[in-house]
């Protein structure tokens, strides 16, 4: 007991308001609309009144990413200078006596901003208390609904115009980066004087309708021509290609090198429950954007399934000839395919932006690239089961990142990818060649 007692004298333990001042220190340090979720906290050594808190942060646009802070103050127990911060130091060295002080004055001394942290810390609490892997579980799998739904909605692109004419348009991402730079223009310009709901509306509509309009014009141009002509897919392969760089190369010369910005839209995180101290959070955005991309491909299963337009595809795709002899016309189809792929691919554009909140050039090869591997794993001619790919792949993506070095994952998707067209090339969904 003696042991026990001298060894727990000798034991450093946090002091509650020095890390709850730590803790409304970390938005400080991070662009507005940063998720940040805490892993751990604990004493510092080699300071007696200190604390330490690892941290992932996600900022808009970015991964999430992996930071830590110290926090140094200059009195404990029940002394006044417990409140006293007097040195901070993150993973990049410490701060300058400058900066500290701002800091202290202007946010910390900040009513609203002690106010508001209080009541996170608030309703935090309140939330039922749940086993660390569940908890932690849960937070990735809300992680990986975002991006498992936008694959899944640009890879329906994907299924749209292959399941009709058995070709690969792979300038689908550019196309979908061109609706996103529109939406996020216009949302810049408009939001203002229109107010977040209708200027999010008519964004969606011009993204929408700038994807939908490239895409029939590549279809028009480009691919209607090349199928006339030659009966494999090989040319229509390598001129999207073409075209993808293309329209890539477009996009940088006119929006810049540069990624365009908006401001965060409903990305405060909302506690639902927790283990400890890990709170699992989700934001109104993020389940927005999801519920979107999903209402968006049931809508288009639904039109397939129950719509004149479906009902033609479904034939056209099945055999053009006898689809040819019962009235359906060709030309008209293909455009109107093309033009609702793009619509789709531009509301996936649109949702990428609104979550992220930015958009790149860059981007567009692998986002295209990521939804060509959940149509393909979902059988690229079923438009459900591209959608169910993608999802399929968003949360197979996230949980490789939660438990697996991150700087794999990508080899992994891509070497999934080539096992699954050597074993079972019709995809997870064989529709024994008739395009659904």
């Amino acid at each position: 007991m003696a042991a026990g007692l001298a060894l727990g004298a000798c034991t450093s333990v946090v002091a509650p308001d020095h890390l709850r001042i730590c803790r409304d220190v970390m938005p400080a340090l991070h662009a507005e609309g940063t998720a940040i979720r805490e892993i751990r906290y604990g004493p510092v050594a080699g300071y007696e009144h200190a604390v330490r808190i690892a941290y992932l942060a996600r900022e808009p646009g970015q991964e999430n990413r992996s930071h830590h802070l110290i926090c140094v103050f200059a009195g404990g127990g029940a002394d006044t200078a417990r409140f006293d911060l007097v040195r901070l130091e993150t993973e990049r060295g410490p701060l300058s006596p400058v900066r500290l002080q701002i800091l202290k004055r202007w946010w910390l001394g900040n009513a609203a901003i002690t106010a508001a942290a209080a009541a996170r810390r608030q309703a935090e609490a309140a939330v039922p208390a749940v086993p660390m892997p569940l908890a932690y579980g849960l937070q990735q799998a809300a992680n990986g609904l975002v991006p498992a739904t936008l694959y899944g909605l640009l890879a329906t692109a994907f299924a749209l115009v292959y399941g009709l004419i058995g070709r690969i348009n792979l300038a689908f991402g550019e196309i979908a980066v061109a609706g996103a730079y529109a939406a996020i223009g216009l949302v810049a310009i408009t939001a203002t004087s229109l107010g977040p709901g209708p200027a999010l509306g008519l964004a969606l509509a011009v993204g929408a309708l700038t994807a939908a309009a490239t895409n029939l014009a590549v279809g028009r141009a480009v691919v209607a021509p090349l199928i006339g002509r030659r009966r494999n897919g090989q040319a229509v392969l390598m001129a999207t290609v073409g075209l993808a760089v293309a329209l890539g190369e477009a996009l940088r010369l006119t929006h810049g090198a540069a990624a365009r910005w908006a401001p965060p839209i409903a990305s405060g995180p909302i506690p639902v429950v927790r283990a400890g101290d890990f709170v699992t959070t989700v934001t109104l955005n993020q389940m927005s954007v999801a519920g979107f991309a999903l209402a968006t491909a049931l809508g288009l299963v639904w039109l397939m399934r129950a719509s004149r337009f479906g009902r033609s595809w479904r034939a056209f795709a099945d055999d053009p000839g006898m689809a040819a002899l019962c009235g359906i016309d060709q030309g008209r189809l293909i455009a109107l395919t093309f033009a609702l792929s793009g619509a789709v691919a531009g509301a996936a554009g649109f949702a990428h932006a609104m979550h992220f909140g930015s958009v790149h050039f860059g981007i567009s090869t692998v986002f295209g690239l990521k939804a060509l591997v959940a149509a393909i794993l979902g059988g690229v001619g079923s438009v459900p089961g591209a959608f169910v790919g993608g999802l399929v792949l968003g949360l197979a993506e996230t949980a490789w990142s939660s438990y697996l070095p991150i700087e794999w994952r990508d080899i992994a998707v891509y070497t999934a990818l080539v096992l699954l067209i050597v074993v079972r090339p019709t995809g997870l969904f064989d529709t024994n060649g008739r395009p659904v």
